[in-house]
C-alpha cells in the first residue's frame, strides 16, 4: 500500500526494513514501537504497520506501544489489540493543569475518560512521570503520584526533566532541578511507590509483581535487540548502531547508522553500565560465561571496600548496588570499570 504523506512514506520505508528483519531474524520474544508517537498516525498507516510488525512476535510475546492520550481513541485502540499489542505505555508526564501547560500539553478532555478507555482494552499498562519540574513542591509531586496509583497501571516509569536545547523550557530559560532536590523528590517517588506495592526492579522503572517490562530487562542486561527507524539504537554480532533522525533521509533510503564495533573492554563497560541499573544486580556466574573472568577478583579490593561502606552488595554468585546507592550508580560504576 502506498500514502502520500511524509508520515505514510515513512511508513513504507519501516516496512521495507521489517521485512529485511523477516528475512535475516527468526520472531522476537518482545517487541517495541516508541521513541515517538505511533499512536498519532492515522488508523490506516497504523494498522499497516501493526500488520508488519505483529508477524515478527512470537507466540506469548511481549508486544508494547507507545502513546499519547490526545492521540488515543476506540478505533486504534481495538487495532492494538487485533494485531496483539499486550502492553501499552502512556506518556503522562504530569496531571498539574499549570506544568501541562508549560509543556504545551493542555487537554480538551478527561484524562481520567481517557485512561479508563485505555483500560477498557488493556490490563497491562505503564504511566510515565516526570519529576524536577520547574520549583515543583513535594505536594505537587505527590498529587501527580496519587493520580497515578488511583488509576492501578501495572507499572509506572519516572524520568527527571531534562532540558534539551531548542526544547519550550530552553527557549523560556528554565532550568534543571539541583541534584539535591532531585534525589530528594526520586527518594519520595521510590518510597510512596513501594507503600503501593509497586516494586522497583531498575532505577527509573516500577511494577507490580510479575509485570516487569520483559523489553526492558532485555535491554538491561545488555542482550541483543534490533532496531529499525529514525534515530532507533541497535545491538546486534558486536555491532552497537544508531539510526539516522533525519526522516528525509530515512524515506530516501540513507539510514546513515552510526556504527561502534564492539571491544571485549568496551563491551565489560556495557555490561557494568546496564546491568547495575537493575535492582536484582548480575550473576557472578553470567559475567564469567560471557567474558571468562571473574569480575570480583578482577576488582577485589575496589569491590571489598565498597561492600565495607555498604555501597556493594555481594552474595555467593550476585553483586548489586545497595538501595541507598543507586540514585548515584553512574559515580559507582566509573571506579569499577
Amino acid at each position: 500500500m502506498y500514502f502520500p504523506k511524509i508520515s505514510g512514506k515513512y511508513i513504507s520505508n519501516l516496512i521495507v526494513d521489517l521485512k529485511k528483519v523477516k528475512q535475516n531474524f527468526n520472531k522476537f520474544k518482545t517487541i517495541y514501537i516508541g521513541g515517538g508517537t505511533p499512536s498519532s498516525l492515522n488508523v490506516f498507516e497504523l494498522e499497516e504497520l501493526l500488520k508488519n510488525v505483529s508477524c515478527l512476535l512470537r507466540k506469548n510475546g511481549e508486544f508494547t506501544i507507545e502513546a499519547n492520550l490526545d492521540s488515543i481513541d476506540e478505533s486504534k485502540l481495538l487495532l492494538l489489540k487485533k494485531y496483539k499489542v499486550n502492553r501499552i505505555s502512556i506518556g503522562i508526564e504530569t496531571f498539574s493543569k499549570k506544568y501541562l501547560e508549560l509543556m504545551n500539553r493542555e487537554y480538551d478532555f478527561s484524562i481520567q475518560d481517557k485512561i479508563n478507555l485505555v483500560k477498557k482494552y488493556f490490563d497491562n499498562i505503564n504511566l510515565d512521570l516526570i519529576y524536577g519540574l520547574p520549583n515543583e513542591t513535594m505536594e505537587e509531586l505527590k498529587f501527580d503520584l496519587e493520580n497515578i496509583v488511583n488509576f492501578e497501571p501495572k507499572h509506572v516509569s519516572i524520568y527527571a526533566l531534562e532540558v534539551n536545547p531548542n526544547s519550550k523550557f530552553y527557549v523560556d530559560n528554565i532550568k534543571e532541578e539541583k541534584d539535591e532536590i532531585l534525589r530528594k523528590q526520586y527518594d519520595f517517588i521510590v518510597n510512596f511507590l513501594k507503600t503501593k506495592g509497586f516494586l522497583r526492579y531498575e532505577v527509573s522503572n516500577f511494577s507490580k509483581k510479575n509485570y516487569e517490562s520483559k523489553h526492558n530487562i532485555n535491554y538491561w542486561k545488555d542482550n541483543e535487540y534490533v532496531a529499525i527507524g529514525c534515530s532507533g539504537s541497535g545491538y546486534i554480532d558486536n555491532i552497537r548502531y544508531v539510526n539516522s533522525s533525519s526522516i528525509t533521509s530515512y524515506i530516501k533510503g540513507e539510514r546513515n547508522k552510526n556504527v561502534e564495533k564492539i571491544t571485549k573492554d568496551s563491551d565489560k563497560t556495557y555490561y557494568l553500565l546496564t546491568n547495575l541499573r537493575l535492582e536484582k544486580g548480575f550473576k557472578l556466574s553470567d559475567y564469567q560465561k560471557r567474558f571468562n573472568e571473574d569480575f570480583y577478583l578482577s576488582k577485589k579490593n575496589i569491590i571489598d571496600d565498597f561492600i565495607k561502606h555498604k555501597v556493594l552488595i555481594k552474595t555467593r554468585d550476585r553483586i548489586k548496588i545497595s538501595k541507598n546507592y543507586i540514585y548515584i550508580l553512574d559515580s559507582i560504576i566509573v571506579k569499577l570499570i
